[in-house]
């Protein structure tokens, strides 16, 4: 497997680089659409019926998202893997230090994105209990307030940061 992606990575590096920014691009961008159209959109509307909709349109969203979200991590593993055996050998011990403190800073970026898909699953859980025609309208709405108030900007604050480094490590390294 290992050399799959080695060849993979020495003859068609564009390409993985080229969809690695197109997904991040999608989910960052998209998010930010979804936070600016569900924030302001039906502000006149009865709470269970702004509730109902805010639910089926974040619905639609993350399942249109989780495409681009396996389509980065499975770049990001391409291109990770090329930077580790460059830092570090079997042993852990350090081959070349500028190659180390751009390992570092591609995990660092993967913690960033991986936090960001754990927050992504847990306002789907939200939608989840929000959406269950059981739960009383207020609750809904709270459940729907959490996400678009905090969960959402978190998501997309993250994903500037991650997108900041990946150009951080384009450009330096």
């Amino acid at each position: 497997m290992r050399d799959f992606i080695y060849s993979v990575m020495q003859d068609y590096s564009l390409f993985v680089i080229f969809f690695h920014v197109v997904g991040a691009s999608v989910w960052v961008g998209g998010m930010i659409t979804l936070w600016f159209v569900t924030r302001e959109s039906a502000s006149n509307v009865s709470i269970e019926r702004r509730a109902n909709s805010r639910a089926e349109t974040y619905k639609k969203f993350f399942v249109f998202f989780t495409p681009f979200i396996i389509l980065l991590l499975v770049t990001s593993i391409f291109m990770a893997l090329g930077y580790k055996d460059n830092a570090i050998d079997a042993n852990g011990f350090t081959l070349d230090f500028k190659n180390l403190e751009t390992y570092k800073l591609i995990n660092t970026k993967g913690s960033i994105w991986t936090i960001m898909v754990m927050n992504m699953g847990f306002m789907i859980w939200i939608l989840q209990k929000a959406s269950c025609r059981l739960c009383k309208t207020k609750v809904r709405a709270d459940c729907m307030w959490l996400v678009g108030k905090y969960l959402l900007p978190i998501n997309i604050l993250l994903g500037f940061v991650g997108i900041f480094l990946g150009v951080f490590l384009r450009s330096s390294f």
